[in-house]
């Protein structure tokens, strides 16, 4: 399990919780228990999720009616863009095995039946802050075990005689890591129509009847592992898209962007321009990543001098963001490390 990002102990003292969901005196309820429950807390209700906003609003946690995720236009597309960097908690009438596996692995941090009290929703806010799942005690009291042993008898049965392409097995393989089908799409350069075809067809050939059943049965299947890697180690991570949420910047040529020895608080993702490594003479263009040598070394210092050579537009990952996207998506983590060793092996062959 991640390392806390925020302590748990602290975050009573100063925690930012974002509630949204449909107006009405539900929602009103929700945000008086919490405030009653956490006296300190500063509670912001909103009818619906937004794609984005200032750095300085982000919340330390969401809060989001479930029922919003039924109607027609659903923010589990945005939801699912939040969790990257913020947990999500969604509130549900009942627990459904079905639906709660698939907001899971949708990425959502846990999920509270509305029947619940306010101590077990902060007990679950806390456990997301920690870097947990919570998961609905009347869920945890079924049978887990068969449903685990039915997903891996199907699991098996699919290893040995998968009739699956080459394509849908990138599509379970995304499917896997919980992206929506327009999200699929948009990463294999397909139409969502062709996704939802092959869906069609990844559901029959593992016998199972939802995205959380072909998740599990994913997790345990070499020719899906076996792309995922492979994705990750060709370099065909779309990091771009991954950041996409990120603080968006805008710096002018030859404006520095961090000095060697600096304190390290932040990547950069490079989306135009060309930023010049002073100390090595090299320049990064679009595409490219900086500043993750200082942000995961033990010092946190800056080992160069970042300079703009051209007009440049950025994303900013704070060190926060950065190390919750490195738990949260395994082909980002495996870019990251791939990225310090060449680096620090051009580095040792410069001084070699």
């Amino acid at each position: 399990m991640p390392a806390p990002l925020i302590n748990p102990a602290e975050a009573c003292n100063s925690m930012n919780i974002l509630l949204t969901g449909p107006a009405g005196l539900f929602l009103e309820g929700v945000a008086a228990l919490l405030r009653d429950v956490v006296p300190d807390a500063h509670v912001t209700v909103r009818n619906s999720l937004e794609r984005s906003g200032p750095e300085a609003d982000k919340p330390d946690c969401i809060v989001l009616d479930g029922d919003s995720l039924r109607e027609p236009g659903s923010e589990l597309d945005t939801a699912r863009e939040h969790a990257r960097l913020t947990p999500v908690i969604v509130l549900v009438d009942r627990a459904r095995r079905q639906q709660v596996e698939e907001l899971i692995v949708a990425g959502m941090a846990g999920c509270v039946e509305k029947s619940a009290s306010a101590d077990v929703l902060f007990g679950a806010v806390r456990i997301a802050l920690a870097g947990g799942v919570y998961l609905p005690r009347p869920l945890l009291a079924m049978d887990s075990d068969a449903d685990d042993t039915r997903a891996a008898r199907k699991a098996e049965q699919s290893n040995g005689n998968l009739h699956l392409t080459a394509r849908q097995i990138e599509v379970l393989a995304l499917l896997a890591r919980g992206r929506s089908n327009k999200v699929i799409a948009r990463e294999l350069d397909v139409a969502e129509a062709t996704v939802k075809t092959h869906l069609t067809t990844i559901f029959k050939a593992l016998n199972v009847s939802s995205r959380g059943e072909a998740s599990a049965a994913a997790a345990r299947i070499a020719k899906v592992r076996d792309t995922q890697a492979s994705v990750a180690l060709n370099g065909h991570v779309p990091i771009g898209r991954l950041l996409a949420n990120m603080d968006a910047r805008h710096f002018r040529a030859n404006e520095v962007l961090f000095r060697k020895g600096d304190p390290s608080g932040a990547l950069f993702y490079v989306e135009k321009g060309t930023v010049e490594l002073r100390e090595f003479g090299i320049e990064l263009g679009a595409g490219t990543v900086l500043g993750e040598i200082g942000l995961f070394s033990p010092e946190h210092r800056r080992t160069c001098t970042a300079v703009c050579r051209s007009v440049c537009e950025m994303r900013v990952v704070s060190a926060a963001d950065a190390v919750r996207l490195y738990y949260q998506e395994p082909e980002f983590a495996l870019h990251l490390l791939q990225l310090i060793v060449r680096r620090l092996q051009a580095d040792s062959l410069r001084h070699g």
